[in-house]
């Protein structure tokens, strides 16, 4: 099968690799229909998380809609021909973590995700999904494939990021990082608020596409954040902020525009760090609420994330900004690593 794999920082190829097939009883084979490339793929691709990815052998990739084509002897909830996806992390849904919810944090698979480490990723013609029965879902076909690729990861997500921030209708909210989570973000906040949210990045046209959807951009690098924060709230900071970035720089925007007992609920991925200096008599000056979710469970909040796509709070379109084949990953990573101008998610359909 065709498949896209990690050579090194900023060295994907399109080869011929061995057929995914069923390996364990539980295991099932997807034909990929539609995948993407999640900021997280970025660390790897970048060379930021070289442990996590294995140089002529990682395949990446965990945003995915397919068609089940194979199915192992122990799977009952899924047949050949079924229209499905998966969230980006593999789940049993029996073990004490998933029985809590947190199914990022399986305790069968050892937090395995997929395209990261030996287990191959979306960016291939086929896809092994082990303990398929746990966390495999049917995806109906009101949703389009740009819509069910968003449903393994981004999407449900930011929705669960936007849920921490615990907003009420007539709060002020900020968005932190203008990536495709934080625009979906954006989407899930305008239904929620009178106001639109402010958005900070220091991309242009990131900025821009913010602004197309209601939000009320800030440039970090060029505009006087303080100001127009302060000047919106009488000078007391917004009730929330969700934060995308991953960054230490951005975590620091977060809390420095937060009015006294504001929650700051992050989604953003951190690379690994030693430490980050921050004030943590900032923190317990100003009561702030800190509310981290890091491997986002997305599982048990993919009918909550399609049901904001059928009801029209969100739109797929509003994020995807390029339409590829799985042979253009390579170029088209490239130019998301790069944040070429324009480029916000690429959605890659592959024919069969």
């Amino acid at each position: 099968m065709r498949a896209v794999v990690y050579h090194g920082p900023h060295d994907l190829r399109v080869s011929e690799v061995p057929d995914a097939t069923i390996e364990d009883p539980g295991d099932v084979i997807v034909a990929t229909a539609a995948t993407s490339m999640c900021g997280s793929d970025l660390y790897l691709y970048q060379g930021e998380m070289p442990d996590l990815a294995m140089i002529g052998r990682t395949i990446l990739g965990h945003e995915i809609v397919g068609e089940v084509v194979a199915v192992g002897s122990d799977v009952t909830r899924f047949s050949a021909g079924d229209r499905v996806t998966f969230p980006f992390s593999v789940s049993c849904g029996t073990c004490p973590m998933c029985s809590l919810g947190l199914t990022g944090h399986c305790s069968t698979s050892g937090k395995a995700i997929y395209g990261f480490r030996e287990l191959a990723g979306s960016h291939a013609e086929f896809v092994r999904v082990p303990l398929a029965d746990g966390h495999l879902r049917h995806v109906p076909d009101v949703i389009d494939d740009a819509a069910a690729v968003l449903l393994s990861c981004n999407l449900p997500a930011a929705l669960i990021v936007v849920d921490a921030a615990d907003v009420q209708r007539d709060d002020v909210v900020a968005i932190v990082g203008a990536g495709p989570t934080g625009l979906l973000a954006l989407q899930l906040l305008t239904d929620r608020l009178e106001r639109p949210p402010f958005v900070l990045d220091r991309v242009p046209h990131r900025l821009d596409r913010a602004a197309s959807l209601g939000g009320i951009p800030i440039d970090v690098e060029t505009d006087p954040v303080a100001d127009i924060i302060g000047e919106a709230t009488d000078g007391l900071g917004v009730d929330a902020v969700v934060e995308f970035a991953g960054r230490g720089d951005a975590f620091d925007l977060a809390t420095s525009i937060l009015r006294p007992g504001g929650v700051l609920s992050g989604g953003g991925v951190y690379r690994v760090e030693t430490a980050h200096p921050t004030s943590l008599a900032l923190l317990f000056a100003n009561d702030l609420q800190i509310r981290l979710n890091g491997l986002a469970n997305v599982l048990p909040e993919i009918d909550r994330a399609a049901a904001a796509v059928t009801e029209g709070i969100v739109d797929p379109n509003g994020v995807f900004s390029h339409h590829i084949g799985l042979e253009e990953i390579p170029v088209a990573a490239e130019a998301f690593s790069r944040r070429d101008d324009g480029f916000h998610k690429m959605l890659v359909t592959l024919d069969r």
